[in-house]
Parts: structure tokens; C-alpha cells; sequence
């Protein structure tokens, strides 16, 4: 008896059916005139929303685009009814809302799971405030596991899992009390690239089932590949305080090819206008007076930087990006502190290294200790805190400078803002810090050279 020989040839896949984004139905929930203020600790107000005017229709995928402090977060929860807006109206179905959106259920960021239960108990959370009875819980919770994949994992505890199953948990969580919409804050943020992107797989395919009440995913996230892939609406938001920029139509069909032309034309249209918001381009002088903002990049990432531009010399945002193996938002942040430090220019979409920049990579140590030290004092930022320690004795508690910042830069993160600074501050030898006192003090020794 002869055996017919193995083909050791790769068995060929079909390509997977093209699926078109479905037409948009009628508007589930509509957003009129929102704005939203809120009081910083010093008793300031905060507007954080200005004249958002958006609905949310059946059958679509909207993802909310924008940097941080755009209010992203913030109209997600306006949309579930977690937060009241100051002014302008939410409406249901045509209905005022009222409390809770009960279209509407959301997963968040951070897992947020309860370690003391187990999957099914922390999935099962979302049905108490509904008092079912307890085999209508059961049901539906199998229901929810089934969806996500949780087969298995039921009887299991939150340190247990991966941090791709706790989301999925908190997916299934969402899914339990069967909405019409399910919301979504920047869900794969905290997982790695290969577990965020078959989760995103997975949530498309909950979006084309035709199981279920589900029929409209909103989800909040910063990266501009993630709303090209997934989105069938894209809107752009403007920071300090956040309104709608730009909206985006996405007509792709489902799985969408990154390498193609539509999707890599949408996907610059974007670059181009975030880029242009965030680094605009102008020939004017900057006004010296002005407090700037600090990014929040510190000094080992703008080296890093610096030693990429130093070698291609000028960059596309987006090959810089890929090439730092960093985010677009993040590499957009260090990007903006290099500028600020006049160490690197952005002209158009493109970086490019200063001559002043060169000399920093090119530096020894002690020489870019002193480079870097007469930068920060151009800043009015770093001016101003100097004027504090010599009106103090040299040192500020931690505290007291954090309370200072929320006052005169409420749009900022004032402790992220602050770690910036002294990040800076202790490579250029100015500023101090010791955390056993939790104070910041002025830097009075031998200075590096002038």
C-alpha cells in the first residue's frame, strides 16, 4: 500500500467577505448646544465643552477623535447620562434625558473589576441596579460570555486573567444589560498592540451581528489608525475648551486594508489637520510674556528624539512616529517640547533638528547640562518659578507649586505638568527636588558653564 505524499505547499485562504458599513438610521440621541464648566481647586471656572452639537444614529460606529484635554471623556458621559452638562440639552428618542441613558452602557480604560468576584460575578454587576430576577441574570450573563469569549473563564478571579480578558470582562459587562449603544473610553489603551488588535476585531464583529439589541458602537480613543479601522463616522475635536473641528464620513467597507489608498488618504487628511491644530506652523515671533505649556516628554525622550532627526535630518510627524516606535499623540508631545526648547522646527507636517538642536546631540554631558539650562531660562514658565524661589528661601513645597499651576494654567494637569518641569529642571541643574520632604528647590550649585 502506497501513501500519497503530504503537499508541503501553503493551503491558499478565500480573502475575507467584504462587509459595507450599513446606512445610518434615525438619531438615537441627540447632543444641542452642550457646554461644560467645571471649578478648578481654586475655585476657577474650568470650561471644558463649548458648542457640541452631535447625534448618534442607528446603526453607525462614531469614534470621537481628538488630543488630550479635548473633552472626549467628557461627551461620553454626557451621552450615558453620567454627567449633567452646564448648559444645552440631551435628548433620547426625542425625549429629554433624565438620569442614566438606558439606551447606553460603557466601558472604560481602566478594567475597573471588583477582585473578590469572579468573571461571572462582575459581569453579573451590570444587572443589579435592574433587580431581574435571578435565572433572567444567569441567562444573560452566559449570553455575555458567549459574546466575548469567556467560555471556560467563568468561576475565575480578576488575577487571573490578562489584562485582554479583564477588558473582556468588562466588554461582557456592558453587554450583559443589552443596549442599543454600547460606549466605549479609549478601551484598548492599556493592552498591548496584538491583544488590542483582536479585541478590536471582536468588537467589529459584535457591531455586524445581527444578534442582540446592539446596534451602534460610540467610542472615545486618540489614535487616528484605530478610528480609520474601525469607525463608519469620525469626529475631530479642538482643545481648551473642546468643540467638533472636523467631521470625517468613513465608507470603507469592513476588514479595511491599512495599506490602501482610501484608507491612507483618510488617515493623512487626519494627520494633517491634528498636526496643524497641535503643531501649527508660523513665522511669527513667540510672545515672551506668554506662560507656555510644557508637553509632558521628558528629557530621555526628547534625546531620543533628537537622535532620530539627527541622522534623517527631516522627518514626516508620522515616520518620526514610527520610527520612535511611540504613538502619534505621544511622539506629538515630545515633538512640541523639542520646539519649545528651540531644539527642533515644524514646518508644514514635517520635524527637523535645529542647528542649536545638532549642538545639544553633539554635546557632552556637562555641555548639555548647560545648553539646556540657559533654555529653560528663556522660559517665562521657568522664570516665574524662579521668581518664586527667591521670594521663598530657595524651596516651595511640592504642594503649594501644584495648587499654583492649577490656578494659572487650568487646562494643564498641574502634577503632570509639574513632574515635567522638575524632570527638566534636574538635567539642566536649576531646579531640585527631595521627595522624602516633598519640596522643589532651587539648584545652587557650581554652575555646569555659561
Amino acid at each position: 500500500m502506497s501513501l500519497t505524499p503530504i503537499s508541503t505547499r501553503p493551503i491558499p485562504r478565500p480573502a475575507p467577505a467584504l462587509i459595507t458599513p450599513p446606512p445610518a438610521g434615525k438619531d438615537i440621541i441627540e447632543l444641542s448646544d452642550i457646554g461644560m464648566t467645571f471649578t478648578t481647586p481654586s475655585g476657577k471656572p474650568l470650561p471644558v465643552l463649548e458648542r457640541i452639537n452631535l447625534s448618534v444614529a442607528a446603526n453607525e460606529f462614531l469614534c470621537i477623535l481628538g488630543a488630550s484635554g479635548s473633552g472626549k471623556s467628557t461627551i461620553l458621559r454626557i451621552l450615558t447620562g453620567l454627567l449633567k452638562p452646564t448648559i444645552g440639552t440631551v435628548t433620547v428618542d426625542g425625549k429629554p434625558l433624565r438620569g442614566n441613558n438606558p439606551y447606553t452602557a460603557i466601558v472604560f480604560q481602566s478594567f475597573a473589576l471588583l477582585p473578590w468576584l469572579t468573571v461571572d460575578e462582575n459581569i453579573g454587576l451590570g444587572l443589579d441596579a435592574l433587580h431581574a430576577p435571578r435565572e433572567k441574570v444567569k441567562e444573560r450573563v452566559k449570553k455575555a460570555v458567549d459574546q466575548v469569549g469567556l467560555e471556560g473563564f467563568e468561576e475565575a478571579y480578576p488575577k487571573e486573567l490578562s489584562g485582554g480578558m479583564k477588558q473582556r470582562v468588562g466588554i461582557a459587562r456592558a453587554l450583559v444589560v443589552e443596549p442599543r449603544i454600547l460606549c466605549m473610553d479609549e478601551p484598548f489603551s492599556a493592552l498591548d498592540a496584538l491583544t488590542a488588535e483582536n479585541l478590536r476585531s471582536e468588537v467589529l464583529d459584535l457591531y455586524h451581528s445581527s444578534e442582540g439589541t446592539l446596534n451602534s458602537v460610540v467610542m472615545v480613543t486618540h489614535s487616528i489608525d484605530e478610528a480609520c479601522e474601525m469607525a463608519s463616522r469620525i469626529i475631530v475635536l479642538d482643545a481648551h475648551p473642546g468643540r467638533i473641528k472636523a467631521e470625517f464620513i468613513n465608507p470603507m467597507p469592513y476588514p479595511r486594508n491599512p495599506r490602501s489608498q482610501e484608507y491612507i488618504d483618510l488617515s493623512s487628511r487626519i494627520h494633517a489637520l491634528i498636526t496643524n491644530a497641535v503643531l501649527p506652523f508660523t513665522e511669527e515671533p513667540k510672545a515672551v510674556a506668554k506662560t507656555e505649556i510644557i508637553p509632558a516628554a521628558n528629557i530621555e525622550e526628547i534625546l531620543g528624539l533628537l537622535g532620530v532627526l539627527a541622522e534623517e535630518g527631516r522627518l514626516a510627524t508620522s515616520d518620526l512616529a514610527e520610527a520612535a516606535s511611540r504613538r502619534f499623540d505621544e511622539t506629538l508631545q515630545i515633538v512640541k517640547a523639542a520646539e519649545l526648547l528651540s531644539f527642533a522646527e515644524t514646518p508644514g507636517q514635517d520635524v527637523l533638528i535645529t542647528p542649536l538642536g545638532r549642538e545639544f546631540v553633539d554635546a557632552d554631558i556637562n555641555d548639555k547640562k548647560s545648553l539646556l539650562n540657559k533654555q529653560l531660562r528663556g522660559l517665562r514658565t521657568f522664570q516665574i518659578l524662579l521668581d518664586t524661589f527667591h521670594h521663598n528661601e530657595g524651596e516651595v513645597p511640592y504642594e503649594v507649586l501644584i495648587e499654583d499651576f492649577a490656578t494659572r494654567m487650568p487646562y494643564e494637569d498641574p502634577a503632570q505638568l509639574l513632574d515635567t518641569i522638575i524632570d527638566w529642571g534636574r538635567f539642566a541643574e536649576l531646579i531640585g527636588y527631595r521627595p522624602k520632604e516633598d519640596v522643589v528647590y532651587l539648584d545652587v550649585g557650581e554652575p555646569t558653564s555659561e
